[in-house]
C-alpha cells in the first residue's frame, strides 16, 4: 500500500533538503548492480550500511543516525549515460498509528553517485535549484508544486523522462545537486 507513508516522510524530506519523487528513476534496462557497494560506510556521525541483493539488482540501506535512531531504505543503483544515481526507497513500515499511516505515502529520492578509491561520494539534489530550473523551463519534467509557503518540487513523471531530466538538468545548471559528501567504507 504506497499510500501510507507521504505526510511525514514528505515533510522530512524537505526538511533534509531533497526532492521527492512519486515515481522510480530506474527501468530494467537502465538498473546496476556492482557488488563493491555493499558494505558499511561512514559519512560524518551516521553509518550507512548497504547490503546487496545480486538477484533483484537492489541493496537494502540501513542509515545509522544515533543509537536508536535508525532509517531502513531500499536502494537501487541507476546507470543512465554513464552517470551513476541511488534511487533510495522507503523500505518498511513507519512507526505510528493506523490514522498516521493511513495519510504517508512514500517517495523516491535521487542522488549523485560519484565511485572514490575508498567508497564513493553521493550528492542531492537541491531542491531550490530544482525549483528555480522548472520555473524557467517547466517543461523539462512533469512535477507538481507543494501548495505550502516554500514553493516546493514534487517530480510526477515516469523513469525514462526523470531519466532525461537528470542529465538535462546537470547540464543546464551545475547546481542541481549539491556538494557531495564523501562515503568512506568502514574496516570491519
Amino acid at each position: 500500500m504506497k499510500v501510507k507513508m507521504f505526510i511525514a516522510l514528505f515533510s522530512t524530506l524537505f526538511i533534509a533538503g531533497c526532492v521527492p519523487s512519486l515515481h522510480q528513476l530506474w527501468t530494467e534496462k537502465t538498473l546496476v548492480y556492482d557488488e563493491t557497494i555493499s558494505g558499511k560506510y561512514k559519512e560524518g556521525e551516521n553509518s550507512w550500511e548497504f547490503t546487496g541483493d545480486p538477484n533483484n539488482k537492489s541493496y537494502e540501506l540501513l542509515i545509522t543516525e544515533e543509537k536508536d535512531k535508525e532509517s531502513k531504505l531500499s536502494a537501487h543503483l541507476v546507470n543512465v549515460e554513464g552517470q551513476l544515481f541511488f534511487d533510495f526507497y522507503l523500505a518498511g513500515d513507519v512507526e505510528g498509528g493506523d490514522y498516521t499511516k493511513m495519510h504517508l505515502i512514500a517517495v523516491h529520492t535521487f542522488w549523485k553517485v560519484e565511485k572514490t578509491e575508498d567508497g564513493f561520494t553521493l550528492a542531492m539534489m537541491e531542491p531550490d535549484e530544482v525549483g528555480t530550473l522548472l520555473k524557467e523551463k517547466p517543461e523539462l519534467v512533469k512535477h507538481e508544486r507543494a501548495d505550502d509557503d516554500h514553493d516546493r518540487v514534487i517530480l510526477t513523471d515516469a523513469p525514462e523522462n526523470l531519466q532525461k531530466f537528470l542529465i538535462t538538468a546537470q547540464k543546464l545548471n551545475k547546481e542541481v545537486f549539491g556538494e557531495p559528501g564523501d562515503f568512506v567504507r568502514m574496516m570491519d
